[in-house]
């Protein structure tokens, strides 16, 4: 409805039909009530669950009358999921066209009043588009479902999952039946943990069948189904041949066959075993039938896998997927009509270790979401051929395939696929044959796979798994990976290190052994290529190395979740080469945030998304004429409508650039979530992307400055030259840890050979320390080494001065310390220095402030706060060159050391008001002529790594 242009207004009642169109555009089923219908809301919405949002809308400064409608309508609503009210800006009252002003408009307020007859506590207003509202109200159920339902829901689940597993485990025979289909296709030794995996697997499929039910005419409600068996049954005959039926008829054979099966299994115990098992499953199904919107059997699954620290089975969370898939789609593919529902299609997408399907869904979601913003109205076809033609999904789980099926499904439960592509990777040794999963994808365009959900099989003369075809794959069948435009990853984190875990899901200490030498092998044998990863770095390393040789030149593109490692860990140094070599590394984004340093469940390992763009086969790959954008969240997103804010910040906000002055602030609803600046992109020498380091670009300048030789600090512009070298031109760094287990025996009773062990932060406080262990040499050493070996490693490594290894930085008070006589250590590096006033004068240096912050500047973050250098990076840490300094100077540094070296230092995110780190910095700077370093000393005790405190 548009006004005459003479100084009409438009009616409030007008507007919120155009409103109402405005959301149904977008993808939500909204309607505006008739203004003669009392007591109907201004606009209602319907969610597919049968859910109701409630819209109640007024005109900017009628926030009193509005709060007061809202409250009404919780009180005649207490079924609505959600009572939302909207302000409308003023000048949309007179607007000549008031469509086109309300559809333009960018400031429209809106905030969640109550849920379910509750009033909520007070939450914030948000501002945006009409889009944006409509975005946010897709998002709403898991909002409100958030954190406190999801974990209500997972809790009942979880507790039905046990009731009904221990049901089952009370049948032998059946319990061994059911757990040898998942141990089959899951290699889940633990029975337990099968049986879990089992009752997870048959909730699932009750959870989609009544879903499916309320779309598809032939597909029978749980409950009509159950009434199908033999009267006064539990009803599983009726589950089951309903299940048969749907994969026959309907499809949906990913979904309902396994489960099937396990229905097969149960069906042969007592019926009060079957009862037992069934129940409790199909009331927490009826309890959570509400729930929209999530991955919330993903996230069941991921809790119930015994063996995730081994398998490295963490699964992105939801945000994160979210937020990932929309930034790789920023302005890629270029040139792209996203109205047209066809054009997915056309892409190739895979994710390599699919676990549950989120990042696979996510992906989806953003196509979804393009196109309908674009003016789309075909979403269901759009869908559609995403999931049979552009999706590709690949793992060595089938009950994690099975899940991921069926969240790609329960995205749009009306659509019927005619395939997947889904693959069941084959992982194990059998006789010379080893199996390595999706890796076996490393120089190789097709692999062995396990089971399939693809018809492709079928092409090639294998058994098809999809409609009533036989399950599983014929023998010799294999899984073709396409050319990729986009390789969209999570893949498993375990690395080659202390004790190796690589496949530690193997029990079998030979056959793991098998698959470890195999993976080496393979990652090696193009001697001619630059070594693209090795095992020590992990899988993770691994699968980036499998999938970016299939991306397309000039366009293909990488989207990963990493450990953080992957920026700064020396043996991560040829993934970053074949990324800084093949690709442009466009973005990277990693979490400064206290409360949440990962970007995926179920574990608290810092993590980084990172998005890369192949290049094309021209001259000059590599040369770092790009730029890479690095963004440092101090708010890592809650859910999926914060992720989608985050994003549009991200894409809305021309970064920084760090040689310049000035700061790219990121903003959601008035709240700076973060900082966004480019930096030259990294070449394929594997040199560390130093980006990440620090929350703010200013400490990131000041590090890049120091390391280059020069003092500059945030909000000094004088600068003054230091001579600085590497530590290992002034110093000798003693012997990695593992080389004290294969040398010596730890004792309490005095030797020798002294020790200074652990970083009891109650006992390390000042700059000196003295032993408190012994060691005792072996005299069969380990390792293979020779007799001797440990007499030889003290002669070579042993030192007075000790900088840290490890180090949790949030209670750490000091980085480097003075023993009064030489001694190894397991958390410390002994330094051999060719004077005791050069010893003193590095340890002055390296706890003042300028040194802490080129230690973080080339630390390795493990999880947060606990970090860790390298021996690698130690040798290459740029310290204070005092063979360089005068000699007044370098004596002067060395009495610092000796006039602080009695006194207390206060833990690291106290330095700001620690009075013995003030006296350091104040000497340090008068002796070398530096500008004052309080101002950097608060920056670095406020960084989000020191203080464990959000920005």
């Amino acid at each position: 409805m548009s006004g005459n242009g003479r100084g009409e207004t438009i009616r409030e009642e007008a507007v919120n039909t155009l409103l109402a169109r405005l959301l149904a555009a977008r993808g939500v089923r909204a309607r505006a009530e008739r203004r003669s219908r009392e007591g109907a809301p201004d606009v209602r919405a319907e969610l597919r669950t049968g859910d109701s949002l409630l819209l109640e809308c007024k005109w900017d400064g009628d926030e009193r009358a509005l709060r007061a409608q809202l409250d009404e309508r919780l009180a005649q609503f207490p079924d609505a999921l959600a009572a939302v009210g909207v302000l409308y800006p003023a000048r949309i009252r007179r607007a000549a066209d008031a469509a086109a002003a309300l559809e333009d408009a960018s400031d429209l307020r809106w905030l969640l009043h109550g849920s379910r007859g509750e009033r909520r506590p007070e939450g914030r207003w948000r501002d945006g588009s009409a889009e944006e509202l409509a975005d946010w109200l897709r998002a709403l159920p898991l909002e409100l479902e958030g954190s406190d339902r999801v974990a209500a829901a997972a809790g009942a689940i979880g507790y039905a999952l046990e009731r009904s597993a221990a049901a089952i485990a009370a049948h032998a025979r059946v319990a061994r039946r059911v757990a040898d289909l998942i141990a089959s296709t899951d290699r889940e030794r633990d029975r337990a943990a099968a049986l879990r995996i089992g009752c997870l697997v048959l909730f699932n499929a009750l959870a989609f069948q009544d879903r499916l039910a309320a779309v598809h005419p032939g597909a029978p409600s749980v409950a009509e189904a159950r009434r199908g068996g033999p009267a006064g049954g539990p009803g599983l005959a009726g589950l089951r041949d309903a299940w048969r039926a749907i994969c026959e008829r309907i499809d949906y054979v990913p979904v309902f066959e396994l489960a099937a099966d396990i229905l097969d299994a149960v069906a042969d115990a007592p019926e009060d075993t079957q009862r037992a098992a069934l129940e409790p499953l199909a009331r927490a199904m009826e309890q959570t039938r509400r729930l929209e919107g999530h991955d919330l059997s993903g996230r069941l699954f991921h809790t119930l896998l015994t063996d995730a620290k081994f398998t490295g089975a963490y699964y992105t969370s939801v945000p994160a997927a979210t937020l990932l898939a929309r930034l790789a789609f920023e302005g890629w593919p270029p040139g792209v009509d996203w109205s047209d529902h066809e054009f997915p299609a056309s892409l190739s997408v895979a994710d390599l270790a699919c676990g549950t399907g989120t990042l696979l869904m996510a992906v989806a979601e953003e196509a979804r979401r393009r196109h309908e913003d674009a003016g789309g109205a075909r979403a269901a076809e759009l869908h559609k051929a995403m999931v049979e033609q552009a999706l590709h999904g690949y793992d060595v789980q089938l009950s994690a395939v099975h899940f991921a099926a069926t969240s790609l499904a329960m995205l749009n439960p009306d659509v019927q696929f005619d395939r997947m592509n889904m693959w069941v990777m084959d992982l194990g040794a059998e006789g010379d044959t080893v199996s390595l999963g999706s890796l076996d994808f490393l120089g190789e365009d097709e692999a062995p796979v396990q089971f399939s959900l693809s018809p492709d099989a079928a092409e090639r003369g294998a058994e098809r798994v999809t409609g009533g075809a036989p399950r599983g794959a014929a023998e010799g069948q294999t899984a073709r990976l396409p050319e990729l435009d986009l390789a969209i990853m999570n893949p498993p984190f375990t690395r080659s290190g202390f004790g190796n875990k690589l496949f530690g899901s193997m029990t079998d200490a030979a056959e793991r052994r098998a698959l470890q030498d195999e993976l080496s092998r393979r990652l090696r044998r193009r001697e001619r290529e630059p070594r693209r990863a090795t095992a020590t770095a992990g899988l993770g390393a691994a699968f980036v190395a499998a999938a970016a040789p299939k991306l397309r030149r000039g366009e293909g593109r990488l989207a990963l979740v990493l450990p953080a490692t992957v920026c700064t860990g020396p043996s991560w140094a040829n993934t970053r080469a074949l990324i800084g070599g093949e690709f442009a590394l466009d973005m990277v984004i990693a979490s400064h945030d206290p409360l949440r340093w990962n970007f995926s469940d179920s574990t608290n390992l810092s993590e980084v998304l990172l998005i890369a763009t192949r290049r094309p086969e021209t001259p000059g790959n590599g040369d770092g004429e790009g730029r890479t954008t690095y963004v440092n969240l101090w708010r890592n997103p809650d859910g999926v409508f914060d992720a989608h804010l985050v994003a549009r910040a991200v894409a809305a906000t021309p970064p920084a650039r760090i040689e310049d002055a000035g700061a790219a602030l990121l903003e959601v609803d008035g709240v700076h979530v973060g900082e966004a600046f480019t930096m030259p992109e990294p070449g394929g020498d594997g040199a560390q992307w130093s980006g990440i380091q620090f929350a703010r670009a200013d400490v990131v300048r000041a590090a890049l400055s120091l390391l280059g030789g020069e003092v500059r600090l945030p909000g000094d512009p004088r600068g003054a030259d230091i001579p600085l070298c590497p530590l290992r031109d002034i110093g000798s760094i003693g012997p990695d840890p593992r080389r004290l287990v294969d040398a010596f025996e730890r004792t309490q009773s005095v030797t020798a050979y002294p020790m200074v062990e652990g970083h009891d932060t109650e006992q390390r406080t000042s700059l000196i320390c003295e032993p408190d262990m012994w060691l005792a040499p072996l005299v069969r050493p380990k390792g293979g080494q020779r007799p001797g070996y440990g007499e030889r490693l003290w002669a070579a490594g042993a030192g007075r001065l000790l900088v840290t290894r490890r180090l949790r930085l949030n209670t750490a008070r000091v980085a480097a310390m003075i023993s009064e006589v030489p001694v190894l250590s397991n958390m410390w590096w002994p330094v051999q220095v060719e004077d005791a006033a050069s010893e003193k004068a590095l340890a002055a240096w390296l706890n003042s402030s300028l040194g802490l912050l080129s230690l973080l500047a080339i630390r390795m973050t493990t999880a947060g706060a606990w970090v860790q250098v390298k021996k690698a990076e130690m040798e290459m840490l740029p310290v204070l060159d005092v063979r360089a300094l005068g000699e007044e100077q370098r004596e002067g540094l060395a009495g610092l050391f000796e006039a602080m070296a009695g006194e207390e230092f206060e833990r690291l995110p106290a330095m700001a008001q620690c009075p013995a780190r003030a006296a350091l910095d104040a000497g340090v700077a008068r002796i070398l002529g530096l500008p004052d370093l309080g101002g950097l000393r608060r920056l670095l005790a406020s960084e989000p790594v020191v203080s464990n405190r959000r920005l």
